[in-house]
């Protein structure tokens, strides 16, 4: 542009110039000449300036330009590393109990929230970190409950960290995580294991070609040395898992065994007592309390937190105390068996399970004089809800022996989130949407199957409950 400028002034200056002697001879038409030169000369410095203005302005948008491009491909690499998850469930909840001829009927009617929000960062090639937080129950004093009734007073509902860890590939065939997670073993759809439960600690899980094997190691509750279980070990659970998972065709097989100890929770408080004494001579007044072990909760429970578990009132010196307190009977040492197919019956998908649990440290419970030691189950899911229009129905038939399941861990809706349970659940769902599930469940349970009640009567009472969701991920 530039060059164009000053090659039509440079035109113009040689016109004017030769020009001017055919229009006069006289000095003044030549000093008129030189004043329209001077002009243009003028002119043209003008227009160099702001050719080079305008030429300078260009270069720093393009810069500009260039900077801009780098940080929007900067914030992209840097959002790639996170991924987020999230879901809220509105549940409508009623249950009834039988009567047990020692306390009515009871029914509940409730409604309730879950929300779960978390984020997934790629730390690196090799190594992840999660976080998620939850709704959970009031004072969080179970392990097993996302869940938030409504209906206390319109307060405000408490949010916990539901997942805490770090976890390490370094390599396709090892995997190990650190820190709160989710269950890091193998599972059926059964009602062993409650799948809101995040263990605590460290799990170390191999992987190479159809067979795969794990082991775990975690925390049930650490014991200060200051208080009065002093003499008692920490409360923790040491487990590994072996199985396989074959695909064939348009079916895989899965089978697994596992075993898992549990130390540290025999004997233990799972009651919550005070009785208070008085000496017949002095007047005194002794109170004694009993308060449940952190193993069976957060260690401020206020009820019975065996959940179906055989329990025994006295004394236990040798976990540090001489109290007379309702306490744990049994040590669990627990093996587990499942096998799980998931194939196709003409279209549909359909997977089918056995799931098998037995307590090896179960004591003769002293009321049926045999030990409750095993639980089994069986199910299958029929279709999957996955895309908008699909749906599934599955069915779980269970029983549950009164010490099989560390009662801590069993599912909080089976037949009311205790052990000594047996019966069927059915479930259905449906996508009406991207991202939006309706699913409804109903629990045809037993209570006291094994014959042993909490109470004075030994015959089993029915349990129902209902449960619609409306779920939503985001």
């Amino acid at each position: 542009m530039k060059k164009n400028l000053i090659a039509g002034c440079v035109a113009l200056i040689v016109a004017a110039t030769t020009a001017a002697p055919a229009m006069a001879d006289t000095a003044a038409d030549l000093a008129a000449a030189q004043a329209q030169i001077d002009t243009l000369k003028q002119q043209l410095e003008r227009l160099e300036a702001t050719v080079d203005y305008l030429k300078a302005n260009a270069l720093a948008e393009r810069k500009e330009t260039a900077v801009t491009d780098a940080d929007v491909s900067k914030l992209k690499d840097s959002a790639a590393k996170y991924t987020w998850s999230g879901d809220f469930r509105f549940r409508r909840e009623l249950i009834d109990v039988a009567n047990d001829n020692v306390s009515p009927d009871h029914t509940r009617q409730r409604d309730r929230v879950r929300v779960r929000f978390g984020v997934l960062a790629k730390v690196n090639d090799r190594v992840n970190a999660k976080l998620q937080f939850s709704t959970t129950n009031v004072g969080s004093d179970s392990a097993r409950s996302t869940n938030q009734t409504l209906g206390t007073s319109w307060d405000k509902k408490p949010l916990s960290i539901d997942q805490a860890y770090v976890e390490w590939k370094p390599n396709p065939m090892v995997n190990v995580q650190f820190g709160k997670t989710p269950l890091p073993w193998t599972t059926t759809a059964s009602y062993f294991w409650d799948k809101d439960l995040t263990a605590e600690g460290a799990a170390f899980r191999f992987t190479r070609g159809p067979f795969f094997a794990g082991a775990y190691y975690d925390w049930l509750n650490e014991r200060n040395s200051g208080t009065s279980q002093a003499a008692s070990a920490d409360a923790t659970m040491a487990g590994f898992q072996v199985g396989f998972r074959q695909s064939f065709g348009n079916s895989t097989l899965t089978a697994a065994a596992a075993y898992f100890d549990i130390n540290g929770v025999q004997d233990q408080i799972v009651k919550y007592s005070q009785t208070s004494t008085a000496n017949l001579v002095t007047g005194a007044v002794t109170t004694t309390t009993c308060t449940i072990d952190g193993a069976f909760g957060n260690g401020f429970g206020t009820g019975d937190n065996s959940f179906g578990n055989t329990t025994y009132t006295g004394a236990a010196p040798q976990v540090g105390s001489s109290t007379s307190c309702a306490r744990l009977l049994s040590d669990f040492n627990v093996v587990t068996g499942l096998v799980q197919l998931d194939t196709k019956l003409g279209a549909y998908p359909f997977s089918v399970f056995v799931d098998y649990m037995k307590n090896n440290a179960a004591k003769l419970n002293p009321t049926v004089n045999r030990t409750l030691d095993s639980a089994s189950a069986i199910g299958f899911t029929f279709n999957k809800a996955g895309a908008p229009g699909t749906w599934e129905f599955s069915t779980v038939y269970e029983q549950n022996g009164k010490d099989a399941v560390f009662g801590q861990f069993v599912d909080s809706d089976f037949g009311g989130g205790t052990t000594d349970a047996k019966g069927f659940s059915f479930k259905g769902a449906w996508v009406p949407a991207t991202n939006w599930t309706l699913n409804g469940t109903y629990f045809l349970n037993k209570l006291n199957y094994d014959g042993v009640a909490s109470n004075s009567t030994k015959h089993e009472l029915d349990y129902k409950r209902v449960q619609l969701d409306l779920n939503y991920k985001y």
